[in-house]
């Protein structure tokens, strides 16, 4: 367990200014500190984006990530290295976030009671179509769960540095958008746990920062098409062996104790 509260970090572009100052204001009305981190510009480059395997993207059916979802996943990597570097937990958080102010104030007061085996926690709705969970933890209101499913965004989470350092061995190379790498649970270490009462979610007045510009079910066709249900398909085995264990070991400790 943790002996103090958790960093706050605000990923954020520096010309993004209305962004900072909706965020700037939600954290002064709730009287908690928090540090702006300076996200990488896709528009401008960087080193880490030659991370992204464009033969890998094309080998299970996904569409090449444009320069916003390389900045947004460089700008993770460089938080989960910080967090890994200096050894403390840290909750991060995007710029376009909404705090829900009494959920969010509960999580940070149970955050020193978190077991260690709860390495990183959603703090937002997952936007998944199978929203099934396990109860894990239960302390002043806030339900943490074992989601059997990924969340599908990166709006918001709790990350110790024994998660960020298996998201950075997993990212040693960059297919798909961070996010999807992140929920990816069954490869990279860290479970999908998550909140049962959401912490935060998008702000409704800001569009999303990654330009994305094409549909994604129109370009998916045949081959690519078939690469990536194939791709899907062993993923979800995969998953759902992963789960059963889980079940299997959660359930064995419910008996022991």
């Amino acid at each position: 367990m943790m002996n103090d509260q958790p960093e706050i970090i605000v990923i954020s572009l520096l010309r993004a200014v209305e962004r900072r100052e909706a965020i700037k204001a939600q954290f002064s009305h709730l009287g908690v500190d928090f540090h702006f981190f300076d996200a990488v510009d896709g528009k401008k480059g960087h080193e880490l984006f030659l991370r992204f395997d464009a033969r890998k993207a094309k080998r299970i059916g996904e569409i090449p990530l444009t320069a916003g979802h390389l900045g947004c996943y460089a700008s993770h990597y460089l938080v989960w290295q910080r967090c890994s570097e200096s050894n403390k937990p840290l909750i991060v958080l995007e710029d376009d976030a909404q705090i829900f102010e009494e959920s969010f104030s509960r999580f940070l007061s149970v955050c020193p009671a978190l077991p260690e085996t709860i390495e990183c926690v959603r703090l937002f709705d997952s936007r998944s179509r199978n929203t099934e969970r396990l109860r894990v933890f239960d302390q002043n209101g806030v339900t943490v769960c074992k989601f059997l499913r990924g969340h599908k965004s990166a709006t918001g989470y709790f990350l110790r540095p024994s998660a960020a350092r298996k998201f950075l061995q997993y990212a040693d190379t960059w297919a798909e958008p961070v996010d999807i790498e992140m929920d990816q649970f069954w490869d990279n270490g860290v479970e999908c746990f998550g909140v049962e009462q959401a912490c935060v979610t998008n702000n409704p007045e800001f569009e999303s920062a990654i330009d994305t510009g094409f549909n994604t079910k129109d370009l998916r066709k045949g081959l690519m098409r078939l690469r990536w249900r194939w791709y899907l398909i062993k993923g979800k085995i995969r998953r759902e062996i992963h789960n059963f264990k889980f079940r299997k070991s959660l359930n064995l400790g419910q008996k022991k104790s």
